[in-house]
């Protein structure tokens, strides 16, 4: 599986911003398919839950790049929050995931 991790500064969701701790966002291709997966996993200062469903994401990379998405909330527990991408992530070409020299192959 080729995937690609970046370490998230900023995270919007649905127009609102999430305080965060710590945050990372991983873009893969699962082996013998052209379609990307993608997941953010997020750890936020408070510890108030996002509401259950589908979800517009917005997220700032300690790279400077910007990506954007509809994401369904996997799970929110005590300011920990997973968001599964539901579409395409927006700011990401597929053909990052040849470049880089950290893959799995």
């Amino acid at each position: 599986m080729l995937h690609r991790r970046f370490h998230v500064l900023g995270l919007v969701v649905d127009a609102e911003p999430v305080a965060l701790r710590y945050a990372d966002l991983v873009v893969a291709r699962p082996d013998g398919t052209r379609d990307l997966d993608w997941e953010c996993v997020a750890y936020a200062t408070r510890v108030d839950p996002l509401a259950p469903g589908l979800h517009r994401v917005e997220l700032r990379t300690l790279e400077e790049r910007t990506f954007s998405g509809d994401a369904v909330l996997v799970r929110s527990v005590d300011g920990s929050h997973v968001l599964r991408g539901a579409g395409p992530l927006e700011g990401f070409d597929p053909v990052e995931l040849a470049r880089r020299g950290d893959l799995d192959a």
